[in-house]
């Protein structure tokens, strides 16, 4: 069982768990504590996947009173509070693991495959079981970001593209990405920034800094010289200059 008080984040650990085919004989979902009481008991539930905070009744009491009907089943807390002695209270008795959202894929799956049986474990390989794993919303983010670079790209923006609320989309590309958005988006500005000055003799750095979305040639140039070493201007100069040597090199050569 899935417990979560918001829909999107019910829809992506279902389609999570659904992708690996862990062999889960029934699927249910509670958007809160009192809900997830219920179907615990109903559907005698053997493993709850169970988010914290949640209105009407959290996930720590309602975890206390499953576990109680309940005893063997099994409870892995979903939290957003890195603080673990917040958590680590709870595991001896109350929860069987828990996982800081937002939670890698691989981990949510390795997480639940401790806490089922052995004899209905999936069978995987080695290759499949570790196998990249990226959320889709991160990929539509990154492809979006790449060919809108010439656009002011904002946070809440993209999120709204995905349907993510801004904090949650920016935990998660971290996770993915181990970048933050702003280093990314940064980054393949510069890329698409070096890409002109290496290849249009005739686009000035002005111009060249508003189609790689910076507003400010100013400060397109002092973000160059600092992952670059060199000012956008010497960096072309550069590229020219050795372009050049290597044109009069291969020239002499054929003499």
């Amino acid at each position: 069982m899935i417990v979560d008080d918001e829909p999107l984040e019910r829809e992506v650990l279902s389609m999570i768990i659904k992708k690996e085919k862990l062999a889960i004989d029934q699927f249910v979902e509670a958007k809160n504590g009192v809900d997830a009481v219920y179907l615990a008991k109903q559907k005698k539930i053997d493993l709850v996947l169970m988010d914290i905070e949640m209105p009407v009744m959290d996930g720590v009491t309602a975890a206390k009173i499953i576990k109680k009907d309940l005893p063997e089943c099994h409870i892995i807390f979903l939290t957003a509070n890195d603080e673990f002695s917040f958590v680590d209270g709870l595991i001896p008795r109350e929860v069987n693991d828990y996982l800081l959202k937002p939670a890698h894929p691989t981990d949510i799956v390795q997480a639940l495959l401790k806490h089922i049986p052995i004899q209905q474990r999936p069978v995987l390989n080695s290759y499949e079981f570790h196998e990249p794993y990226r959320h889709p919303e991160i990929d539509k983010v990154i492809e979006y970001i790449k060919e809108n670079l010439h656009l002011d790209l904002k946070l809440d923006a993209l999120a709204s593209m995905v349907h993510f609320n801004g904090q949650y989309l920016s935990r998660l590309f971290k996770q993915e990405t181990n970048h933050t958005l702003t280093q990314y988006i940064t980054a393949c500005r510069l890329e698409k920034a070096k890409h002109y000055l290496s290849y249009s003799s005739e686009d000035k750095v002005v111009e060249i800094s508003k189609k790689c979305g910076f507003i400010d040639s100013n400060y397109f140039a002092r973000v160059f010289k600092k992952y670059e070493g060199i000012s956008p201007s010497q960096y072309q100069q550069q590229i020219f200059s050795n372009r050049k040597k290597r044109i009069n090199s291969f020239s002499n050569f054929l003499m």
